[in-house]
């Protein structure tokens, strides 16, 4: 073995343990609880996303005047502060629902009863964050932070986007301590032969509930330190770093690689980073409804709908291009990824052609998303396109996710831009591929045709 053979088999050796290692740490169960637990929250943000969409739609439909003086825009006008009660219900209180379903995706991973340790986490969350205020409680008395008095209402505003660093700490935490509490009767005993599984589970679970809510109230109101202030105070950076033109770049490059690698990034990413996005369009979206200017550039949908056109790799204009290829392999996969494709699935051509582990479509796979990413960030922070504030499905085509999620028509425009820019950045390395399959296969032809050698 000659001394770049041995260099190249190092070099080799390293990815595969960077590979693994990555692969490892995407299956650690906080890291795959805290994005099942994230993803899980996802129909709530869409159905709150689809009522907000619905109820601020006024101000676009008296643009018409014949609609502004039309029996419709009357009714709508009536009806539209109505359908923002399920938006302030969903996504306003959205730390609730992740505290719960982060606590379930954790005690699921340690094979614990799901809805006895969320309610834990439930329970543990409310007490945590700054709805309960100061040591005096009178129920005939309103919400009155200032007075350092609480009574029987209670604010949401806490328990919206700004909770939700402290709603994973919870999920997490309580769900830790009561895996060390919960009681677990054996399934042959004969005291527990008879009884409902339900039942068990339910009186198991007591202890944990009653430990963990002791401490957080403990922590609240004998020492009287305020989690969820602290939290929000410490992690106020990771989201002034988080809109950045920088944290962009990072990402779009730490997700790819890991792509190469064959693992998941997005994932993997999604993991440090969804609660920051979710944050950022909780934002935009009570920002855009109480008519202000929304602070964030980067909500997730910036990323779905103009950086990962097709999926991961901005790959809908690669595969596009597969389609026209003058090689059978090349157009076959592109044919049988087109559809998924236009609905960014793109683990056919990933795998099929493939882009994982291929080291010429890995530069595109990196560079079309990070060039996407930078006409994008700079197209939004400028003002020539509209901020995302509206979550729509992931697996919608391009151009729906586009307008809908900024309802703004120079998204479309951005879109058409993205696709231009990404088709011509893959196009050369999809050709040099072609040409790499056409040497291989004329080697593989010589090596056949040619007459074996005498002994």
């Amino acid at each position: 073995m000659n001394e770049a053979d041995k260099k190249e088999g190092g070099a080799a050796g390293l990815w595969q343990k960077v590979v693994d290692l990555l692969e490892v740490a995407s299956e650690q169960r906080h890291i795959v609880a805290l994005r099942d637990g994230m993803i899980g929250s996802i129909p709530v943000i869409l159905v709150g996303s689809t009522f907000l969409l619905l109820g601020v739609q006024g101000p676009l439909l008296k643009k018409s005047e014949w609609i502004a003086n039309s029996a419709f825009y009357e009714w709508y006008t009536g009806i539209a502060p109505t359908l923002l009660i399920p938006y302030r219900f969903t996504m306003g209180i959205l730390s609730l629902y992740v505290t719960f379903t982060i606590a379930a995706a954790l005690a699921k991973q340690y094979k614990l009863p799901e809805i006895p340790n969320a309610l834990t986490a439930l329970a543990t969350f409310l007490l945590a964050d700054k709805l309960l205020v100061g040591k005096v409680y009178d129920p005939a008395l309103p919400f009155d932070p200032e007075a350092g008095k609480v009574g029987k209402f209670l604010s949401v505003e806490p328990l919206g986007a700004e909770g939700l660093f402290l709603a994973i700490i919870v999920g997490l935490a309580t769900v830790e301590i009561s895996r060390f509490l919960t009681f677990t009767p054996k399934k042959d005993s004969e005291a527990t032969a008879n009884v409902p599984p339900a039942v068990i589970h339910a009186f198991a679970n007591f202890l944990p509930m009653l430990v963990c809510v002791t401490i957080m109230w403990a922590i609240r109101h004998f020492i009287g330190f305020n989690l969820h202030e602290t939290i929000v105070e410490h992690t106020q950076f990771l989201k002034n770093l988080g809109d950045t033109y920088g944290a962009m770049v990072i990402v779009n490059v730490l997700l790819h690689l890991f792509g190469v690698a064959g693992v998941h990034g997005i994932s993997v990413i999604n993991a440090g980073m969804l609660p920051i996005w979710t944050e950022f369009l909780v934002a935009n979206a009570n920002a855009h409804e109480a008519g202000q200017a929304m602070p964030y550039v980067t909500a997730y949908p910036f990323y779905q709908w103009f950086i990962w056109i097709g999926g991961a790799g901005a790959t809908l204009p690669a595969t596009v291009r597969c389609i026209f290829s003058k090689n059978a392999h090349v157009r076959k996969i592109g044919k049988a990824a087109i559809v998924p494709a236009l609905f960014n699935i793109n683990e056919p051509l990933l795998f099929g052609l493939p882009v994982v582990a291929n080291p010429i479509l890995a530069v595109p796979f990196i560079a079309a998303p990070l060039a996407c990413g930078t006409i994008a960030y700079f197209s939004t922070a400028f003002g020539l396109v509209g901020k995302a504030w509206i979550e729509v499905p992931w697996v919608s085509p391009c151009f729906v996710g586009a307008f809908f999620s900024t309802q703004d028509f120079g998204a479309l425009i951005l879109l058409a831009v993205n696709l231009v820019v990404a088709y011509a950045i893959w196009a050369p390395f999809i050709s040099a591929y072609e040409r790499r399959l056409a040497i291989g296969a004329e080697k593989s032809a010589s090596k056949a045709s040619d007459p074996e050698e005498p002994n």
